[in-house]
């Protein structure tokens, strides 16, 4: 079997599809990752074939021009302003690389839009959405945050007005421009694009635990809850595992900092408000701070705080005390594994409702990152390490995720296909059961 997988964004949104592909290949199917050639090096090091999807463009630089983490406006300027007016370069590309390469399927992003637009036009390859967070299947039974400035505990009807608002606001925001894409191409008009993308598919995968989020009635018809995936290799850019380890192990599990792979970006005075905190705990600290980031200006010269750019978190969180993060997917997946508490610091997108659940959850606490200072970040964490039930919580959490692979499960799916509806997948809904 060949499988086409397609996929733009930062490390957060390229680090599932290379565990994909890699589990496809490991089960003897043919996989080739197409996407920004800023990742080509990492993809061939992995042993996956790799194709250009688009020019290279440094996820940094487009932090650094776009407002992408405003909290409120983020998701609207990536979608307006970075994907709609690329759909059509996507779709040319998509499609030509349908022809060349005649895979029996292709695995999208949903944020990848003209994905299974560019499979309709080729003549039906069959389609698979994977999604990386639970919002973008927009499930009004779920206790989702939607909003910035919503609790972690959204009542019910918050939760449903919010549904609407989000879907009208990104049917305003894309349904016209995409349309036009659409209309250019001989194709039919469609309405909520967004949520088309990450339901319609032929299957739809949702990347994450069903210990983070169970499968709920209401999801899409032909739909799994695989697990999480749990890729973060990068070694293009990576601290050599000895000399993270070294630091790891030469005192007391340290407090390690992180924003991902986009908030470094835009970090404010993050990093040096942990400094400051760390200290005043008497801690030690690793900040994981970015490429070509700076350390922060108040950074100790004493050995109990190291920074780095990149580091695997599958490394470095089981050996800290607290791990402080944004709240990305794949952050917040390798935070709930390691077992030990969390303290999240939502920047933008789907971090507030990471974070909410993680809460939730109690295997952490959330601090929204507008309100990071040196004393409430400090504040914070002593009471996540000062509370028994959280860390008894993250423990618990812990062992049940490292006996799952969301990738494996995620691989087993796309081989067995849909053709005949859901019963196809039955050893896979065993595995992972739906509710309702």
């Amino acid at each position: 079997m060949r499988v086409l997988l397609l996929t733009i964004g930062s490390h957060g949104d390229v680090h599932p599809f290379i565990d994909i592909a890699a589990a496809l290949q490991r089960a003897g199917h043919e996989a080739v990752l197409a996407t920004n050639p800023l990742f080509q090096q990492q993809i061939e090091k992995t042993g996956i074939a790799f194709e250009s999807l688009m020019d290279r463009v440094d996820i940094r630089d487009l932090i650094r021009d776009y407002p992408v983490m405003d909290a409120v406006w983020g998701p609207l300027v990536v979608m307006r302003q970075l994907i709609l007016p690329d759909v059509p370069a996507l779709v040319k590309r998509s499609r030509e690389l349908i022809r060349s390469l005649k895979p029996d399927a292709v695995v999208y992003h949903p944020i990848l839009f003209g994905a299974p637009w560019a499979c309709q036009l080729e003549g039906g390859p069959r389609t698979i959405s994977v999604s990386p967070s639970p919002l973008l299947w927009c499930n009004p039974r779920d206790t989702m945050v939607l909003m910035p400035g919503r609790s972690a505990n959204p009542w019910k009807w918050s939760v449903q007005m919010d549904v609407v608002i989000g879907k009208l606001g990104m049917r305003l925001a894309l349904d016209p421009g995409l349309n036009r894409v659409r209309r250019s191409l001989g194709l039919p008009k469609l309405k909520d694009q967004l949520r088309r993308a990450a339901t319609d598919a032929d299957l739809n995968l949702g990347i994450w635990s069903p210990l983070f989020r169970a499968p709920l009635e209401g999801d899409p018809a032909k739909s799994v809850v695989t697990g999480f995936t749990w890729h973060d290799r990068d070694p293009t850019q990576q601290t050599p595992d000895p000399e993270l380890l070294s630091f790891l192990d030469a005192g007391d599990p340290p407090i390690v900092f992180s924003l991902g792979s986009t908030g470094v970006h835009a970090p404010q005075r993050f990093f040096e408000h942990a400094v400051v905190a760390a200290q005043s705990l008497g801690a030690r600290a690793l900040l994981v701070v970015g490429r070509d980031q700076p350390t922060p200006s108040n950074m100790p010269k004493d050995s109990r705080f190291k920074a780095v750019a990149y580091a695997p978190y599958s490394v470095v969180f089981p050996r800290a005390s607290v791990v402080v993060h944004h709240g990305g997917a794949g952050t917040t997946a390798q935070g709930l594994r390691s077992g030990r508490p969390s303290v999240v610091t939502p920047m933008a997108h789907d971090q507030f409702d990471n974070a909410a659940r993680v809460q939730r959850m109690h295997a952490g606490k959330m601090l929204r990152f507008y309100r990071v200072t040196a004393k409430r970040l400090a504040k914070v964490i002593a009471a996540v390490q000062s509370d028994p039930a959280c860390l008894e919580t993250a423990t618990r959490l812990a062992a049940g995720l490292r006996r799952e692979d969301g990738a494996v499960v995620a691989a087993r799916c796309i081989a067995s296909g849909w053709s005949e509806g859901p019963a196809s997948a039955e050893p896979v809904d065993k595995t992972v059961p739906r509710s309702g």
